[in-house]
């Protein structure tokens, strides 16, 4: 358990949740709050159902839940695959998505953080991390279609980015259409109004100095 101006970072794994019910409702319950659609087994599955999966979750003192994220650790390809990040919209704007993917980076040690969405703003939150801060070594790139080989290498590593495109997108990813937040950044919105409702961008951002380089 980590602290944060009053709040608690938990960081764990399905085992060290008792009453899974509790946890999920309270999950999907943010979810609403945050307009992502989703349902009761959706959360579980995305919760529970990977039993290596790790758990970030935001708590008050009280020890209750307003934000989380699900990342799969794929120590073999140097990557964690981040499955998503909600924070409840009482306290969205206070950094918290940032303070959780610096946590999961820290915890993994891995080169690549990866993910897919079809929203502009995970590209934003997920560039954050980016060694140096360097923009260049986030994938698809705002400046650059060279995209370096081990970057698509990576992408093969979990299920979810293996059908990716020559564009890095996973055509029709999901069933309906997901979550859209504006980015004031004009490159990256233009990454993204290419995509179809229910396509999903994969990212690639190298969180340590890639061998490229």
């Amino acid at each position: 358990m980590k602290k944060m101006n009053g709040w608690n970072i938990f960081i764990g794994a399905p085992k060290d949740f008792a009453d899974k019910e509790k946890v999920t409702k309270r999950c999907l319950e943010i979810a609403n709050k945050a307009k992502f659609p989703t349902d009761y087994q959706d959360m579980y599955e995305h919760l529970f159902e990977n039993e290596n999966a790790e758990l970030f979750m935001v708590m008050d003192e009280n020890g209750e839940i307003y934000g989380f994220a699900t990342c799969d650790n794929i120590a073999e390809s140097s990557n964690t695959y981040l499955h998503g990040i909600i924070i409840h919209p009482d306290i969205q704007g206070m950094g918290f998505s940032s303070r959780l993917l610096r946590e999961i980076v820290k915890k993994d040690g891995n080169e690549f953080l990866t993910a897919r969405t079809h929203n502009p703003r995970v590209y934003e939150m997920m560039s954050s991390v980016a060694y140096n801060g360097n923009a260049d070594l986030v994938f698809p790139n705002v400046t650059s279609q060279n995209v370096p080989k081990e970057v698509w290498t990576v992408m093969h590593s979990h299920p979810a980015m293996s059908e990716a495109d020559e564009d890095m997108v996973v055509r029709n990813a999901y069933p309906d259409e997901k979550i859209v937040q504006e980015v004031k950044n004009e490159s990256i919105y233009n990454i993204f109004k290419k995509l179809n409702p229910t396509d999903a961008q994969v990212i690639v951002v190298c969180t340590k100095k890639p061998s490229w380089l």
